[in-house]
């Protein structure tokens, strides 16, 4: 990261959050944040 509020740092990480809100889905059938905490750690070492 370089200094506060460099656009390509902002761009980077708004696509990254892009890609992980299409591949892990909120679902309210979610019983515990540790399942989605879960979930979102999968995705992120399988990418």
């Amino acid at each position: 990261m370089r200094q506060m509020g460099a656009a390509g740092d902002n761009a980077a990480m708004e696509s990254s959050f892009a890609l992980l809100q299409k591949n892990v889905p909120a679902r309210p059938g979610w019983a515990l944040r540790e399942g989605l905490r879960a979930r979102i750690i999968t995705w992120i070492e399988r990418t």
